[in-house]
C-alpha cells in the first residue's frame, strides 16, 4: 500500500503564531487534534482470527502484568490523577467527549466532520528518552479497521511539527509505525502490518520500549515488530485516538503505565 503525503491543519498550538493559536476550537485542548486530508485507510479484513488463549503463557502474563503495574507512572482511571484531557468536544473535526469514570478512560465520537486524529499528552513528564509504557485499549463502537487507537512517543515539546513517532492500533488485526515532522511528512516506518497478538473486539495490551534508537512494539505479550531510528532522542508521549470513519464510534482506555529510564 503507498503512503499518501498528507495535508494537515493544526489548532491551537502555542508555539505557532497569534494568527494560527486563533483558530483553536472550542473545546480543543491545546494542539491535541488534527485534521488528516489525506492518508492511507487501514485494511479491511474480509474475516478475523481470534487466537486461542494459551493456558500455558498465563503465569507469564500475569507476572508481566504484575510488573507492569509497578511502573513508575501508572494511571487506572479511577481518577484523574495525572491532569488528563477531558471535556465535551465540539470543534472544526469532530463532536462527542473524554470523560474519566468509573476505572475508564472514554473517547466517545458521536459526530464527525473530518477523518482527524486526536491525542491526550501525558503531561506529567517532558521528556523522555528511554522507557517503557504499556497501555489496555478497546473499542466499543464504531468500525474495527476504521475507530483506531494508539500512542505518539518521543514527540517534540514543539508539537508533531518537531517530530514523533506514531503508533496505530485497530482490533480488525492490523498495526501501522510512523514517523513525522512538518519537513518530511508522513514517513512509513512499518505499513499496515496484520498481527494475530490482536484481540477483535476485547481489550488489547499494546507495549512500547525505547532503548536509545532501537524500539519495540508489543501487543498482548507478543512482540510484533521492532525497529532502528535515530530521528528523535527524547521527547513526549500521548495516548492517541485514530479515526477514519465518518460514522460515530468509541475507544475505551483501561489503564496507561510508564517507566522511565528502566534498568537494564
Amino acid at each position: 500500500m503507498d503512503e499518501i503525503t498528507p495535508e494537515i491543519r493544526l489548532f491551537g498550538d502555542l508555539q505557532r503564531s497569534p494568527a494560527a493559536a486563533s483558530l483553536q476550537p472550542t473545546g480543543s485542548s491545546q494542539n491535541e487534534t488534527i485534521e488528516v486530508v489525506e492518508r492511507t485507510r487501514p485494511v479491511e479484513a474480509p474475516w478475523r482470527f481470534t487466537p486461542t488463549p494459551n493456558l500455558s503463557l498465563t503465569a507469564t502474563v500475569a507476572a508481566r502484568e504484575s510488573v507492569i503495574t509497578s511502573y513508575t507512572y501508572y494511571e487506572n482511571f479511577n481518577q484523574n490523577t495525572y491532569n488528563w484531557r477531558e471535556g465535551e468536544e465540539d470543534n472544526d473535526f469532530w463532536q462527542g467527549s473524554i470523560e474519566i469514570n468509573n476505572g475508564l478512560y472514554t473517547w466517545q465520537v458521536t459526530g464527525v466532520k473530518s477523518p482527524f486524529m486526536a491525542w491526550a499528552s501525558f503531561n506529567e513528564v517532558d521528556d523522555v528518552g528511554d522507557f517503557d509504557l504499556a497501555l489496555r485499549a478497546r473499542r466499543d463502537a464504531g468500525e474495527p479497521h476504521l475507530a483506531c487507537f494508539g500512542v505518539f512517543f518521543r514527540m517534540s515539546p514543539d508539537g508533531i511539527d518537531g517530530g514523533t513517532y506514531m503508533l496505530t492500533v485497530c482490533d480488525n488485526g492490523f498495526y501501522k509505525m510512523l514517523y513525522y515532522d512538518a519537513e518530511i511528512r508522513w514517513d512509513t516506518i512499518q505499513d499496515w502490518t496484520e498481527a494475530r497478538a490482536i484481540l477483535s473486539n476485547d481489550w488489547n495490551l499494546v507495549e512500547v520500549s525505547a532503548r536509545e534508537s532501537d524500539f519495540s512494539i508489543l501487543i498482548n505479550h507478543q512482540e510484533v515488530f521492532s525497529f532502528s531510528d535515530t530521528r528523535l532522542a527524547s521527547g513526549q508521549i500521548a495516548i492517541l485516538l485514530d479515526y477514519y470513519s465518518e460514522n460515530p464510534g468509541q475507544i475505551t482506555f483501561d489503564f496507561f503505565a510508564l517507566q522511565p529510564n528502566p534498568q537494564p
